[in-house]
């Protein structure tokens, strides 16, 4: 009970973050070929296990047109008590208010005018207002819905006065929008005056690589990542809030992997990165060793301490504009845990993963206070950028801690540390549901024929989303109504390409791991033909952002489920599972089967502990060098004699075993395509199968089904054989 409430009240707590919600027009975010608008990256300013942000600004729209298209209204169907809107309009308030095919300007001004007309593309009477009418209506409105409003005056364009200065907007919307502030009593960013004294100060050159050029207005992605830092800078000094109290640290920022507690990678070089004010050395000390640089214009920087052997507790010290100091680090082997459902699965039951438990998980829960054994569990994360950061912190192993961690990756790490007697570090990136090319990277499933239609497929999705604000108002709607309703942004989904990457994954990136251990594919499965394309891309692209070689990367073939079939049949999970196999081509990859450790009624089974053991053993055998098999049998040949099919094997250790008398679970096929069930038996290091009414065999199967529950081909350190299906 005691294990309960604490993780129910980490959920709770975690559930308390407010969100900024940004609004504004193609400046603040735009989708067009080489432009960027600044809200993208204002979104990785912002500390993850603060605050959550949103960019619902939307090219094209001006401060009237955002309210009219009911954009606004969805919004409001979501702000919850406590939260943020930051505001910025004024490049579209100019031109046509009821002719044309863009009819969206406001009146100039901050007064109360009107203008009654008819608009000409709907022929519908409207009563437009002035450009400060509406942002006190967002500023009005987002106060009673509890929201605390900010106005950013709009950004300068890449124009220049005759005395070469950029040309501000002092006399007409910045003004507008400083004036509302005022009326409102709102906080105000003078960002248009702001801007242009630092594009001034850069000069004409650099400025003109911060626009898409030719564009005078919209920013290049470097350009929008630039006026990100210039504004968060602004909203750190912002009298009248504390919305700059959950940006990250300008002085001496470091993402949340590295925290006290955490585990170095040991024998490499150890990278340490971050960020801090432009131009100012950094010193990173760790157990007598030492690595000096200086950050970047952007205020970034990494280093790369000596490889070390391991121990520890250590102390890790970074000197930047400021200091911050880590105790208790350890350098060990530590390796990245990721995946869907089964592998974030956690040993108890929690609020966070209720369906979850593991076979005897009271039991494990006392034997789980080993403080050798750290744990860093990345919180859910969706993004559509790449991020810097992921909240999460490192714990010891504790009945507290485990209970709540991912139960194969906890047996994975608890045999190692076992095993090797090193500290262990394990970083579970996982999410229930997901699938594959959520956590690959846009550039690599963009850089492959067969997989880059799902980009293309999210880029559609999108749209539609974007082009419907009906489907936000009414998924705000169904948030006081039911529990987690399905969003419909597809940014924000477990399915799409690169999400979880983008925000779980990337920001780990490029911690020191040993390698990753994987279990996933259940989502898969109306995919399956495409993923040993799919989980190929992910291994390349994970080794190649890690710039640590071909690391190992072990994963969890897909266990027994559903109702087990009388007769040989086609099976969905059998080809994924083909599918997955399909990797260990790849150098350092290897396998675990589980087959027979699955559950016909759920999708979950229980029995992580033999997860865990498998993976491990294989880390063991391959990674480590140890004395061990590392699996079970795996298909090594398969030839016709005389009818019958002789099959033999690898790792079939002191000899391959049937558990029971009989071996099972075999089927042929001649040149029909029919399958049989067949006779098999051990014969030395063969397995003989033959089928009475086939007298040329063409295609062989074994523990080919959805749940092969009578599949008992084992060796002899009681690991099971592979499933496979052999064409001759």
């Amino acid at each position: 009970m005691r294990i309960l409430l604490l993780v129910l009240l980490m959920a709770l707590t975690a559930g308390a973050r407010p969100t900024l919600w940004i609004i504004g027009d193609s400046t603040v975010r735009t989708q067009s070929g080489g432009q960027m608008g600044w809200g993208d990256p204002l979104v990785a300013e912002f500390d993850p296990a603060k605050i959550e942000v949103v960019n619902r600004a939307i090219g094209g729209r001006s401060s009237r047109s955002f309210l009219n298209e009911g954009r606004w209204d969805a919004i409001l169907a979501n702000i919850r008590k406590g939260d943020y809107v930051l505001m910025q309009f004024g490049h579209n308030d100019g031109g046509d208010m009821f002719t044309g095919n863009r009819p969206r300007a406001s009146i100039p001004g901050s007064g109360h005018e009107t203008e009654r007309g008819v608009v000409e593309q709907t022929g519908e009477r409207e009563t437009v207002r002035t450009y400060g009418w509406y942002l006190r209506n967002y500023c009005e409105t987002a106060r009673k819905a509890g929201a605390h409003p900010i106005i950013v005056s709009l950004i300068p364009r890449n124009k220049r006065d005759g005395e070469g200065r950029i040309r501000r907007s002092g006399g007409d919307y910045a003004l507008w929008a400083r004036q509302v502030a005022e009326q409102e009593k709102v906080p105000f960013v003078p960002f248009n005056r702001v801007l242009a004294e630092h594009y001034d100060a850069l000069g004409k050159e650099e400025v003109d690589r911060l626009f898409a050029t030719p564009d005078h207005t919209h920013t290049s992605p470097d350009g929008a990542a630039f006026n990100a830092r210039v504004l968060a800078d602004q909203l750190r000094q912002l009298d009248g809030t504390d919305l700059g109290s959950y940006l990250r640290d300008a002085d001496c920022w470091t993402p949340h992997v590295f925290a006290d507690h955490m585990v170095l990678q040991r024998d490499a070089p150890i990278p340490v990165w971050g960020r801090t004010r432009p131009g100012t050395s950094v010193t990173v000390s760790l157990a007598g060793n030492r690595a000096t640089t200086t950050s970047g214009d952007d205020g970034t920087w990494s280093v790369k301490l000596p490889a070390q052997p391991a121990g520890g507790p250590f102390t890790l010290e970074v000197a930047a504009a400021t200091t911050k100091t880590f105790t208790d680090v350890m350098i060990g082997e530590v390796w990245l845990c990721s995946g869907q459902s089964n592998m974030e699965f956690t040993v108890a039951p929690t609020e966070r993963v209720p369906y979850a438990g593991t076979r005897d998980w009271k039991k494990e829960l006392t034997r789980a206070d080993v403080p050798g054994i750290r744990l860093f569990t990345a919180a859910a994360t969706f993004r559509e950028h790449p991020q810097p950061d992921v909240a999460g912190s490192w714990t010891l192993a504790t009945p507290e801690s485990v209970a709540d961690f991912s139960a194969a990756a906890w047996f994975f790490g608890r045999d190692l540390h076992a095993e090797l007697k090193v500290p262990v570090g394990l970083i579970t990136c996982a999410y229930g549901g997901s699938k594959i090319e959520a956590w690959t990277s846009r550039s690599m499933l963009g850089s492959d024929d067969e997989i880059a239609p799902l980009l293309k497929n999210l880029n559609q999705r999108y749209r539609y989303f974007r082009d419907h604000p009906d489907l936000f108002l009414k998924y705000g709607e169904a948030l006081g109504e039911r529990k987690r309703p399905e969003h419909p942004n597809p940014y924000l989904h477990r399915h799409s390409p690169t999400v979880l990457f983008n925000g779980m994954i990337h920001p780990v990136i490029p911690y020191g791991i040993r390698g990753a251990i994987w279990y996933q594919g259940e989502s898969n499965l109306d995919t399956r033909e495409l993923y040993p394309r799919l989980q190929q891309a992910l291994i390349e692209d994970w080794r190649g952002r890690w710039g640590r070689g071909d690391f190992p990367f072990y994963f969890v073939q897909l266990a027994a489920y559903k109702e087990a079939q009388p007769e040989p049949a086609d099976s969905s999970l059998a080809t994924m599972r083909a599918s997955q196999a399909a990797s260990l081509s790849l150098p350092n990859t290897g396998m675990a089967v589980t087959t027979d450790i699955g559950d016909a009624k759920d999708i979950h089974p229980r029995n992580k502990q033999d997860v865990g053991h498998r993976l491990a053993r294989l880390a063991l055998a391959h990674t480590y060098g140890r004395p061990f098999v590392p699996c079970g049998p795996t298909l090594k040949s398969a030839t016709v004699e005389s009818g019958a099919v002789h099959l033999t094997f690898d790792h079939v250790a002191d000899g391959l075993v049937a558990k029971g008398r009989v071996l099972k679970h075999f089927a042929l096929a001649g040149e029909d395509g029919e399958f049989h069930w067949a006779d098999a038996r051990i014969d030395g290091d063969e397995v003989i199968v033959r089928h009475r009414a086939i007298e040329h065999p063409a295609e062989v199967r074994y523990a080919w089904a959805d749940n092969p529950d009578t599949a008992n081909l084992f060796n002899s350190e009681g690991l099971p054989a592979a499933p496979f299906h052999h064409r001759f």
